[in-house]
């Protein structure tokens, strides 16, 4: 497998509420953050994506959703496929989350929960040597 410039869109969407109400309070949950900001997340991907030959060769591109957990712990758990692209690219980006750094956990009340997180992801490969002038999203600005 070679590396070649790739861009990749994650817009970060997670399943659950920001807010919470409860009887008596209202709970205050805080979203998981990857160490960093989202820009090391995007920097952490595009450095460590290793496109693989076989969808090289038949010009692989497209979106595809996965989804993790990010443990009390901060550790990433729970890894899977929702949508699936190519079956080596699928095998790619599954090796990459499942080697992802501990991230900062979501909390509720400042206390660290487990929080379930749904991530679309588009990959572009683009021609040797030329990086797409197209910019990241950032998801907070969605």
């Amino acid at each position: 497998m070679r590396k070649l410039a790739l861009l990749v869109f994650m817009l970060l969407s997670v399943f659950g509420s920001v807010y919470a109400q409860s009887e008596k309070t209202e709970d205050v949950i805080t979203q998981p953050e990857f160490k960093g900001g989202i820009e090391k997340m995007y920097e952490y991907i595009s450095t460590n994506f290793q496109y693989p030959e076989e969808a090289q060769k038949r010009s692989v591109n497209g979106k595809m959703e996965v989804e993790f957990t990010v443990e009390k712990s901060g550790d990433i758990t729970y890894v899977g496929i929702l949508k699936g692209l190519d079956y080596s690219i699928d095998e790619e980006v599954l090796r990459l989350l499942k080697a992802m750094p501990r991230w900062t956990p979501a909390t509720k009340n400042g206390v660290p929960v487990r929080y379930k997180v749904s991530m679309p992801i588009t990959i572009r490969a683009s021609r040797k040597g030329q990086r797409s002038s197209q910019q990241l999203t950032k998801y907070d600005e969605q």
